[in-house]
């Protein structure tokens, strides 16, 4: 079947699962004012079309989490492939892409300590080759936050908790 643009509704639907992931077929029907069987054909469809996933999203701060950062990356750009792949693959990183402007890469990550990001900037970063600048901006509060398709996993690492990046 054609890709199919999601409309009104579609978009309800969508916006009821983002605040309960939970909700039932029949409670969006409901919200939304349509049959049960509209609103799962729709969400098929959604899922189908790659509209839509269901995830869990976790609250990395009650995972001990405690420092989120949003790093650019300046790179040499014959190796802009090899060192997105490289930093996806760390400890720590939910977000990796490709930017324009300032930076090459953008790179979201979660670490239990102030220190622990040290560690990311001077150990793992500092060890990828065609790295020529990397600035660390420290998110201070989070006001929103929902990342399609990114899941913290935790693993035990040096005394405390570090995120790893799974899809």
């Amino acid at each position: 079947m054609p890709f199919q643009r999601p409309d009104a509704v579609d978009q309800h639907i969508l916006s009821i699962l983002e605040q309960n992931g939970r909700a039932t077929n029949r409670e969006i029907a409901e919200a939304v004012g349509v049959s049960e069987g509209t609103v799962r054909n729709r969400i098929e469809r959604l899922m189908r079309d790659d509209v839509l996933r269901i995830v869990g999203v976790t609250n990395p701060a009650r995972l001990g989490l405690n420092t989120a950062a949003v790093i650019s990356i300046s790179a040499e750009l014959a190796r802009i492939t090899d060192i997105a792949e490289r930093i996806a693959a760390a400890e720590g990183v939910v977000y990796v892409g490709y930017t324009t402007g300032n930076a090459d890469i953008i790179v979201l990550a979660f670490f239990p300590s102030n220190d622990d990001l040290t560690d990311f900037m001077t150990q793992t970063l500092a060890a990828i080759p065609g790295i020529l600048k990397a600035e660390t901006n420290i998110i201070l509060k989070p006001v929103r936050s929902l990342f399609p398709g990114a899941t913290v996993n935790i693993t035990a690492a040096r005394g405390g908790l570090t995120a790893v990046s799974s899809a």
